[in-house]
């Protein structure tokens, strides 16, 4: 769908460039058999002997000016440089002989190429043709040839008279417009150069502005990204706007020079459009240039809107003229532009702004002069249409700009995903370890805290006694068995169950010390709730049975103390652990530097679940505080 949608509208282009090829051919050679077909009809000629123009009476228009007549050497004729600053009617005398070689009179053609801007033609004392309307608001006959047959019963042998009274325009350089007198074969090729240069040719250039502007704005329809494309568009539509009003001969519903005004603030605008469009397509940008021209625009705006009639005329043309000027400037300068984009679409963009330059001199020097014939009404089209191949051909590179990103993507993708996969199995084999050497962790801390100190035990106890008998060996040796059973128990939660009560929590710790503490003299004190507050979970049961048989065991080897004390008490949602002693004490900087291993077992099992673990130590007390919030199974979780 995407390669039809670049390559079709192209294909279309060059059929409207064929079709538009045809009908000139067409046009011509219809002239041609025009001609051959009145070869033979009577010979019969008019010469014209001279032509005069005269201001006609301003208060009665319709007498006939008697004196002021001077003679008119060509065609066509303005009258702003004989009289400045005039802007009423004005007759035109054309003076032609009439003569036919055999007794069948023929007719004759009268073709005029403009009329600025309206008027009425007589044919001796007979009104031949009339605008429809000679008064504000007015015809526009300026961009409308016209021709007439001019019947024999209405000429004279000999002398005859062509009237032509034209009404001249405030903002349009007034006056007649070429003409052509003499026999159809003669006079319908020029009437058909001049409807194909105002007529046709403008209409067909305003039938491709407008496709290529749909064109422009359903491709920014379809990437937004591109500036250009709209901007384009907008530059085809205000163009088709300026070319409806040469083609509307009205009249209108408002004066001609309301429509003026408007056509120049339509063509200020296409101006700047274009800049805007131009650079887009190169993705440059010039913020101060695009102020200035919005800033032009603006005033030329608000002076044609409200500058009075009396000085209207000199407005339009210092707009138009600086208008022009940046037109130029944009066609001249485009090209470097083009150079730095190094995109071929700009550069043949440059080469079609490069054809305008000696057109829009060219057509400068008609307008002053009026000598020679317009260009740009033949190379509209063909400028238009090129823009929209340019078009084309950008959408074609984008297209494969977009496939190979596409492709790339998808390779880029495909390798991601490899590069991701075997990430993933590397994160996974790093996990398995991870979790191995953390259980390895956590077996070699229930061994040092359940067996080991159970091992610790013995060993005091075996101190104590010089004697020992087999019973005592026997229990021994069943109190590691038990312990060792306990950590293997302990490494997983199923299956594992809470104490129903503190006491019963804290009853196998107190059986295994009390004896040991007798037997050392020393004094201990066990302080228990008789129930739970709040139940805590097994997770967290486990812990402080390991965290407390740690911190007596240590008290056994270290401390040398003769008083034990060890509460387990619960405090707004808080279950708090205490075991003090009145022993020597110790640094417990040394436990942050991590240098006393069961201490830093301790304090990372209370981490585990989301506890707090303070000592204080000083010669003569030593405290062991543990603080968990008593929560549901989470703790459990990270054990």
């Amino acid at each position: 769908m995407r390669q039809g949608f670049v390559f079709d509208p192209v294909q279309k282009y060059l059929n409207v460039l064929i079709i538009y090829s045809i009908v000139v051919f067409i046009n011509l050679f219809f002239c041609s058999a025009v001609n051959a077909s009145l070869q033979n009809t009577p010979s019969c000629t008019a010469n014209i002997k001279s032509i005069q123009v005269a201001q006609g009476n301003q208060l009665n228009p319709q007498l006939r000016p008697t004196a002021g007549w001077l003679n008119i050497q060509q065609f066509p004729d303005q009258w702003s440089s004989r009289w400045p600053d005039f802007h009423g009617n004005a007759w035109y005398k054309i003076d032609f002989n009439y003569h036919c070689t055999t007794s069948v009179q023929a007719p004759i053609s009268f073709a005029l190429e403009s009329i600025t801007q309206s008027g009425k033609i007589y044919i001796n004392d007979s009104l031949l043709w009339s605008d429809l309307s000679v008064h504000e608001p007015a015809s526009r006959s300026q961009y409308v040839p016209r021709q007439w047959s001019i019947a024999p019963s209405s000429l004279n042998e000999g002398r005859n008279v062509i009237w032509v009274q034209v009404y001249g325009s405030l903002t349009q350089k007034s006056g007649l417009g070429q003409i052509s007198l003499g026999t159809n074969q003669s006079v319908l090729p020029i009437y058909k150069s001049w409807l194909l240069e105002k007529r046709t040719l403008i209409e067909f250039n305003a039938m491709i502005s407008f496709v290529v502007g749909i064109f422009y704005f359903l491709a920014w329809l379809t990437n937004r990204k591109e500036r250009s494309f709209l901007w384009f568009a907008i530059t085809n539509f205000f163009w088709i706007f300026y070319s409806i009003c040469f083609l509307l001969t009205g009249p209108l519903p408002f004066s001609t020079t309301v429509l003026d005004r408007i056509q120049n603030i339509i063509f200020c605008f296409y101006t700047v459009s274009g800049c805007l469009a131009l650079w887009s397509f190169v993705d440059r940008s010039f913020p101060r240039l695009e102020k200035a021209l919005w800033a032009f625009f603006t005033v030329a705006l608000v002076c044609l809107s409200f500058i009075p009639l009396t000085q209207l005329n000199t407005v339009i043309q210092i707009f138009f003229g600086v208008a022009v000027l940046i037109f130029l400037a944009k066609c001249i300068s485009f090209p470097f532009l083009a150079y730095q984009s190094k995109q071929p679409e700009s550069y043949l963009m440059a080469a079609v702004y490069l054809l305008f330059i000696p057109i829009a001199f060219h057509d400068a020097h008609f307008v002053i002069s009026m000598e020679g014939r317009p260009l740009s009404p033949y190379t509209g089209p063909f400028t238009t249409l090129s823009l929209g191949a340019i078009l084309g051909l950008r959408l074609a590179r984008n297209a494969r700009q977009i496939d190979r990103f596409n492709k790339t993507l998808s390779e880029n993708v495909s390798r991601a995903k490899t590069e991701l996969t075997e990430s993933l199995e590397k994160q996974h084999q790093l996990a398995i370890e991870n979790v191995r050497l953390q259980e390895r962790i956590h077996l070699s801390h229930d061994l040092h805290d359940g067996l080991g100190g159970s091992i610790v035990r013995s060993m005091l106890l075996l101190e104590q006694n010089d004697k020992v008998e087999k019973p005592q060996i026997m229990s021994m040796l069943k109190l590691f068995r038990n312990d060792l059973r306990q950590v293997i128990d302990s490494g997983s939660s199923i299956g594992v169950k809470a104490p129903d009560t503190p006491i019963e929590w804290a009853a196998p710790i107190r059986h295994r010390f009390v004896q040991l503490f007798e037997e050392l003299e020393i004094q201990s004190n066990w302080s228990f709730a008789p129930t739970w507050i709040n139940s805590p979970n097994a997770a967290q049961c486990l812990t402080l049975t390991r965290v407390a048989e740690e911190t007596l065991t240590n008290i056994l080897k270290h401390s040398q103390a003769n008083k034990v004390t060890v509460s387990l008490s619960e405090l707004d949602d808080l279950l708090i652990l205490q075991i003090e002693d009145n022993g020597i004490g110790f640094d417990p900087s040394e436990v942050d530097q991590g240098l006393h291993v069961g201490l830093h077992s301790m304090r990372t099992r209370i981490a585990r679940i989301d506890g707090e673990f303070h000592i204080d130590s000083k010669p003569g007390h030593t405290r062991v505080k543990i603080i968990l919030p008593m929560l549901d199974d989470q703790a459990e979780n990270k054990l």
